[in-house]
């Protein structure tokens, strides 16, 4: 969650004690799941991009392929549920 806290400051040019606690720990429950092999993969969802850059960073540093993690913002998010809800009815 440290590795986190300075990747989003330095990449949002912010002082690290003004970066949430909430986005640090989602970089870490993604790492930790991936860890625990509770998960295969994780999708982060969030249009915070210093946050969902460093979810794809400083994942892959663990050992676990970049395809393991995906940063998927709301508007992709939205696009992707609107795929699968199209090609469900159709």
């Amino acid at each position: 969650m440290d590795q986190a806290r300075s990747f989003i400051a330095n990449s949002s040019d912010r002082s690290e004690d003004i970066v949430e606690k909430t986005d640090t720990e989602i970089v870490g429950l993604a790492l930790e799941m991936l860890l625990n092999d509770t998960a295969d993969r994780v999708t982060v969802v969030t249009n915070d991009i210093p946050l969902g850059e460093a979810a794809e960073a400083l994942i892959p540093r663990y050992g676990f392929d970049n395809d393991q993690v995906i940063w998927l913002t709301g508007d992709e998010f939205a696009d992707e549920l609107s795929d699968d809800f199209v090609s469900e009815f159709n």
